[in-house]
Order: structure tokens, then sequence, then C-alpha cells
């Protein structure tokens, strides 16, 4: 039942990644009005988008196998934490609103992180 649940939330993060990530690549002008990030600087959000997309197929392959790829989880628990503390951290500066939007998904995205450290802490616990 844990291996189900977690595959389900490796698929949330992977939808996650791979959403934010082709809005950088090739629908900037959607970034704000969809997640209430403003786009200051067109490059370093290709850049961005670029990134998450690279960590999309750290997801699939976590996806693909948890036991074996399990050292991947951590990747997906701090993936999912910068995901929290970055957008947090620009909020307390006043570079981006604090809205349902920005804030909304912070509760979802630590229970992503809970369940990636539970699932790379359970599997290596299982490999002693």
């Amino acid at each position: 039942m844990f291996d189900r649940i977690l595959r389900i939330a490796l698929a949330c993060g992977l939808a996650i990644d791979a959403f934010v990530g082709l809005l950088a690549l090739f629908a900037q002008p959607l970034i704000e009005p969809i997640l209430d990030i403003p786009v200051k600087d067109p490059a370093l959000t290709t850049i961005y988008g670029g990134a998450l997309l690279v960590i999309v197929g750290i997801y699939a392959l976590a996806l693909r196998d948890p036991v074996r790829w399990r050292p991947l989880l951590w990747l997906c628990a701090l993936d999912q934490f910068l995901g929290v503390l970055l957008p947090a951290l620009e909020i307390a500066r006043g570079h981006a609103p604090a809205t349902a939007k920005t804030l909304g998904p912070i509760p979802f995205q630590l229970a992503l992180v809970a369940m990636y450290l539970t699932g790379a802490a359970r599997k290596q616990a299982s490999n002693r």
C-alpha cells in the first residue's frame, strides 16, 4: 500500500515540475496569471524551466522503480522543499505576492516532502 501511495506522490511531483517547466520554457506570459509569480528575467526563467525538465527525468526514474532508485527520493524531497522555501523567501522579500496561488500549494508540497523522505528512509531501512 505504501509503495502505491509513494508512486502517486512521485507522479504528483513529476506533474508539478513538468507543468511549471513547460510554462517557463514555452509560455512565460502565462506564469504570472496562472501562478502569481512575476517573470522579471525571461532568460533565467527559461534556464529554470530547462532545469525543471531535468528534474522531471529524476522523478520518472524514481517512479519507474522506487526501490532501485531510492537515493533519488532524497532529490525529489529536496526539489519539493525548495519549491516551498524559495517562494516563501521571495514572498517575505516582497518580490512575490502572498496569494492563494503562491501559498496554497505549500502544505501539499510539504506532504510530498514527507512522503519522499519516508520512502527513502523506509527503503534504506529494509536494505539493512
